[in-house]
C-alpha cells in the first residue's frame, strides 16, 4: 500500500510539474521578469537662436517612469507637457524634480526659474535636486532671492501655497559618480568649453548606458565614458556653418564646440548603438544648413547609426 501510494504521488508530482513547464512555455501561467526600459526624449534641441521649432537645451532620460533632466533651456516646461500629452505619462509636471546640469551658459539655464517655479505652482511639493558645475549653488540662491515677490505673494497672499514644495537642493559636484538611485547611476566628467567648466554626463540604467555631451570640443573623456555605450547625444556643427556676428568663428568654434568632421571621428572611436546630433548650428535665415547635409558631412567617415535629433523625438 505504501508503495502504491507513493507511486500515485509521485505521479501526481511529475504531472504537476510537466504542466507548469507546458504552461510556462506557452506563457499562460509563468509570465515572463518585467522589462525594465529606459527612454531618451529630446525636449529642446536648439541654439540661443529664438527658433520656434526648437526650444532650448533640454534632455529627459526616463528609467522606470523617473524622469532625468539634463539642461534647462528655455521652454523645458512647455516641451516636457507637450511630450506628456504625446504619451509620455513619466513627464508630468509634478515628475520634474532631478535635474543635470552641464554648464552654467544662459541658453542652458535660462529654464531654470521656469523649471523652479511652474512646477511648483503647478503641483510639485517635493524638492528639486540639481546638480552641476560650481557656481550652480549661487545660481540657485540668487535665483530664489530674485523671485522673492513672487514667491511672498503665493505664499502669503490667498493662494497659500505650500512653501515647503519651493525647496530646491543645489549641488556644484566634481567629476565622478554624482548620483546614484535605484534606476541610474549618473557620472559626470569634464569636457573643455572654452574658459567655463562643463561636464558630460553618462547615465547607467538598467538597460542601456546614454552619453550626453553638453557643449564641448573634441574631447578625450567623453571618448574614454562612451566605449560602445548605447546612445550618444552629441552637439554638433556642420564644417561650413559660419555665423556673421562671429568673425573669428573658426578660432571660437576650435575651443568651444566640435563640428561633424570632428563627431565623425568621435564615434569611430567610441561606436555607439545609436548617435543623436542634437544642440546643431543651422546658419542664418534664408541659408540654413539642412539636416540632410548635417547626416552627408557625419557619413563621409561614420558608418554606424545616427540621427538628427528634434524636439519632442522619443528614442
Amino acid at each position: 500500500m505504501c508503495n502504491r501510494v507513493q507511486l500515485l504521488t509521485a505521479i501526481r508530482v511529475i504531472t504537476a510539474l510537466a504542466a507548469l513547464i507546458s504552461y510556462s512555455a506557452l506563457g499562460q501561467q509563468v509570465p515572463p521578469p518585467a522589462t525594465k526600459s529606459t527612454q531618451i526624449v529630446l525636449l529642446g534641441t536648439g541654439l540661443p537662436r529664438p527658433d520656434p521649432k526648437r526650444s532650448g537645451p533640454a534632455t529627459a532620460i526616463v528609467v522606470n517612469g523617473a524622469p532625468y533632466l539634463v539642461d534647462a533651456g528655455p521652454g523645458i516646461v512647455r516641451r516636457a507637457t507637450a511630450a506628456y500629452d504625446k504619451g509620455v505619462k513619466a513627464l508630468a509636471v509634478a515628475n520634474l524634480q532631478t535635474l543635470f546640469i552641464t554648464h552654467l551658459h544662459s541658453d542652458h539655464t535660462v529654464g531654470y526659474p521656469d523649471l523652479i517655479f511652474t512646477t511648483w505652482v503647478q503641483g510639485r511639493h517635493r524638492p528639486i535636486r540639481a546638480y552641476g558645475p560650481p557656481g550652480l549653488e549661487a545660481m540657485t540662491k540668487y535665483i530664489m532671492l530674485a523671485w522673492q515677490v513672487d514667491i511672498d505673494a503665493r505664499t502669503k497672499g490667498l493662494e497659500q501655497r505650500d512653501i515647503n514644495g519651493l525647496t530646491v537642493e543645489a549641488h556644484d559636484v566634481k567629476p565622478g559618480l554624482v548620483y546614484e538611485d535605484s534606476n541610474v547611476r549618473v557620472t559626470a566628467f569634464p569636457v573643455p568649453h572654452g574658459e567655463l567648466q562643463a561636464y558630460g554626463y553618462k547615465f547607467q540604467t538598467p538597460d542601456r548606458t546614454v552619453v550626453i555631451s553638453g557643449d564641448t570640443s573634441p574631447s578625450a573623456e567623453l571618448i574614454s565614458n562612451c566605449q560602445k555605450c548605447d546612445v550618444l547625444i552629441h552637439e554638433a556643427f556642420s564644417d561650413d556653418f559660419k555665423p556673421a556676428d562671429m568673425p573669428n568663428w573658426l578660432q571660437y568654434r576650435s575651443k568651444y564646440h566640435t563640428t561633424t568632421t570632428q563627431l565623425a571621428e568621435i564615434a569611430n572611436k567610441t561606436q555607439p548603438g545609436l548617435l543623436i546630433v542634437y544642440h546643431r548650428g543651422v546658419g542664418p535665415t534664408g541659408h540654413e544648413i539642412s539636416d540632410e547635409q548635417y547626416l552627408a558631412e557625419i557619413r563621409r567617415t561614420y558608418r554606424g547609426k545616427v540621427v538628427i535629433g528634434q524636439d519632442l523625438d522619443v528614442y
